[in-house]
């Protein structure tokens, strides 16, 4: 009973902070933009006690405790969908000029990406950041690696033209990859080589997923604290590099070429925290619980920059095609095509729900 109160507290612990920094993001946009804000609500539905700041915004704490959003005045519900009546009400999200919408708006995934990388940095002044040069010490006999031709002391440069800078790059490339070839760029004793290798395809039965394979180990690394200019330019590095795996993770599903239990949904995400939450209570499985909060922030400020309907990105799109035409686009077509947006995401979870669902059903684990 103890284990299942840990998950759901660490599940829903973790999707509180980082829905909260999103819309406080969005909040604190708004309130220097001029732009009054109705309320600051943590979960959707039926209110569950709150309170009145002192700028007249209700804070609130509501039953369904699975998100979060901040209500503009003129906005027509939760989802931003805008009131056209409101353009020349003053406060009004609508009668902001065209920079302070943008920034009102922008600021919800910024805020995301701040908190990554300030946990990062955090982390990596205070415990330290691993170093694993991507130079081959041991090669398993039979392995991808081997087969490909790989050597023992080889040092792995670039992976289809991405530069590989640590051991871990080279192994997220690679479990991304199972089955699929890739073109290693190689320094063989200061000889610079092209080798196509192809990532063995491990299928984990527990977890309904698969992953690529190479088969060599690095043992030469090595943990260094950094001081705080550092750790701010590795934590950067480190969002860059989780933005640019979750854009090529994308890419995949966009083709059809996404692995399998490679996408999730709200029961894999509750899967993955609840079990970090219950490793939280040493000291090495509390910096893990950081670093996937860290991680889910980033991963929700990318998703949300996205150009889709309803989502951050989908606004942005509205205040680009502002500048251009030099006009609004009709708040009526503004609130169709945000609905649609709404639908579609809202497809996307129940589907990604199910398949979660159906993954943890049949599992053999």
């Amino acid at each position: 009973m103890l284990d299942i109160l840990i998950f759901l507290f660490g599940f829903l612990f973790v999707l509180t902070v980082i829905v909260f920094i999103h819309e406080y993001g969005h909040f604190w946009a708004a309130r220097r933009s001029g732009v009054y804000v109705e309320v600051f609500s943590i979960g959707f539905g039926q209110e569950l006690f709150g309170w009145n700041d002192k700028h007249g915004t209700r804070w609130r704490f509501s039953a369904i405790p699975l998100g979060g959003y901040v209500r503009m005045r003129g906005d027509k519900d939760p989802s931003g969908i805008p009131d056209a009546a409101a353009v020349n009400e003053e406060g009004s999200f609508m009668s902001a000029s065209l920079a302070s919408r943008a920034f009102i708006v922008s600021m919800g995934p910024i805020a995301n990406f701040i908190l990554g990388i300030s946990i990062f940095a955090v982390v990596f002044m205070l415990m330290g950041k691993a170093f694993t040069p991507p130079v081959i010490d041991e090669l398993i006999e039979g392995s991808a690696a081997d087969q490909a031709g790989l050597q023992i002391g080889d040092r792995i440069l670039t992976v289809n033209g991405y530069a590989v800078d640590d051991f871990n790059d080279l192994r997220m490339y690679v479990a991304e990859s199972p089955g699929r070839e890739l073109m290693f760029t190689v320094d063989r004793d200061g000889r610079v080589s092209d080798i196509p290798v192809t990532p063995a395809r491990i299928i984990d039965e527990c977890r309904g997923a698969e992953y690529g394979q190479l088969g060599v180990v690095s043992r030469s690394g090595e943990v260094r604290q950094l001081g705080f200019g550092a750790s701010i330019m590795a934590a950067v590095e480190e969002s860059y590099t989780l933005s640019l795996a979750m854009l090529r993770g994308l890419g995949r599903l966009i083709t059809g070429q996404a692995n399998k239990g490679e996408m999730g949904g709200p029961v894999k995400i509750a899967e993955i925290t609840g079990e970090a939450a219950q490793n939280a209570l040493d000291e090495r499985g509390f910096i893990q619980f950081l670093i996937l909060i860290a991680a889910l922030s980033i991963n929700l400020g990318f998703v949300n920059l996205m150009p889709v309907p309803a989502l951050d990105g989908g606004h942005l799109v509205f205040f680009g095609l502002e500048a251009v035409m030099r006009k609004p686009l009709s708040p009526k077509y503004q609130e169709w095509i945000m609905r649609l947006g709404i639908a579609f995401l809202l497809t996307l979870i129940v589907m990604f729900t199910f398949f979660d669902v159906m993954s943890w059903v049949t599992s053999p684990c």
